[in-house]
């Protein structure tokens, strides 16, 4: 307890002064959802069937505008992810492991040379926030804004709200590439003309894991008049997420395009990604629709990765995966609404044996402030 009222005396402490400077917004959303899940893999009897309850991506921040003259201004945003549901299964424990040196040897003080002190630290003393966006920046109105820090890559902001079940077990990021929040960024988004945007940002060296930075641009068109919302973006030289593959440097190229007409939304999204040096390439699309009926909104999604080569992959690696998920969404009010979804996601290994089938069922409710 006393360590809450200290975290809530400095949050509001360095709050206030800026609430007199620059009128900043607190924001944030809880979401959860009660959860099925089962999972069933070939030729193994480790299967999976329980029920679970999920925070999706539930968050708070503070972000702003600070006026500096008529024309130019301070932004700023800091933001963290909250375990809403008080357990994770991910994190109920940490263990560390130190090598010990009482004599000043500089050696370990073992015969083997390998004497350790092993902690744990239990879930109830676990940290509980995570990171997300944060980062600092100049506007100007004619010419656009420069921001440093830690934020969405311009590829992964391309998808705009194609994603229909972004945040959830169902999102895409399950067959798409290209997801990635990246460190030690600045970046450029130009001012909106014609209802297009460009934008690009650069990584320094020490977060690359190569001699190159990596780099993100965009450019996006948004007609919300119209109904039409088209992107093409690409991430260069990121070291981030793959679909088929482990985490790696990779060179990421996104086509999104979103149409609404009455109540109907159709969207689609295209994605190549490959490793720097041109190997393991893997190709990804998206097909989504929306239908508005009064407070109920109805949703249906498939997606789909493919390794471009298999010839040299592991018997047990993927080749393939898919995800089809329909939901929909009661919204009480612009700030809350109730879910439910369903999604069948498959991957497909090389070998015959060894695919794995996962169903998961989902109702929830999400509300911001």
């Amino acid at each position: 307890m006393k360590h809450n009222l200290i975290a809530l005396a400095v949050l509001t402490a360095a709050i206030t002064p800026l609430t007199a400077q620059a009128n900043p917004k607190v924001y944030g959303q809880i979401n959860l959802s009660a959860e099925a899940y089962e999972q069933d893999k070939d030729g193994s009897v480790n299967d999976q069937e329980f029920t679970r309850m999920q925070t999706n991506a539930s968050r708070f921040g503070v972000k702003g505008e600070a006026e500096l003259t008529a024309t130019l201004s301070a932004v700023y945003g800091i933001e963290w992810e909250v375990t809403a549901e008080g357990d994770d299964v991910s994190r109920l424990s940490v263990s560390t492991t130190t090598t010990v040196d009482t004599n000043g040897d500089g050696k370990a003080d073992s015969k083997d040379g390998k004497a350790t002190s092993t902690s744990t630290i239990s879930n109830g003393n676990r940290l509980d926030l995570t990171q997300r966006n944060r980062f600092v920046g100049i506007k100007h109105q004619e010419f656009g804004t420069i921001k440093m820090g830690k934020y969405d890559t311009y590829l992964k902001l391309a998808q705009g709200k194609v994603d229909l079940f972004n945040d959830f077990a169902a999102d895409m990021q399950f067959t798409i590439a290209g997801e990635n929040r990246v460190n030690n960024v600045i970046g450029y988004e130009s001012p909106k003309l014609m209802n297009t945007q460009f934008s690009v940002m650069t990584q320094t060296q020490d977060t690359a894991t190569k001699a190159t930075n990596g780099n993100s641009l965009s450019i996006v068109h948004h007609n919300e008049e119209a109904g039409l919302y088209l992107a093409l973006a690409a991430d260069l030289g990121i070291n981030g997420s793959s679909a088929l593959f482990s985490s790696r440097e990779s060179d990421t190229i996104r086509l999104v395009g979103s149409y609404k007409i009455a109540d109907l939304t159709a969207n689609l999204l295209y994605t190549t990604s490959e490793k720097i040096d041109g190997t393991d390439a893997e190709t990804a699309y998206l097909l989504g629709a929306a239908y508005k009926l009064g407070d109920v909104v109805l949703k249906a999604q498939y997606s789909m990765a493919e390794a471009d080569d298999t010839a040299n992959l592991a018997a047990t690696s993927n080749v393939e995966k898919t995800q089809a998920t329909i939901g929909a969404d009661y919204n009480f009010s612009s700030k809350t609404r109730a879910f439910a979804w369903y999604t069948m996601q498959e991957e497909t290994k090389k070998a015959a044996v060894n695919d794995v089938e996962t169903n998961i069922l989902a109702v929830g409710i999400e509300t911001k402030f």
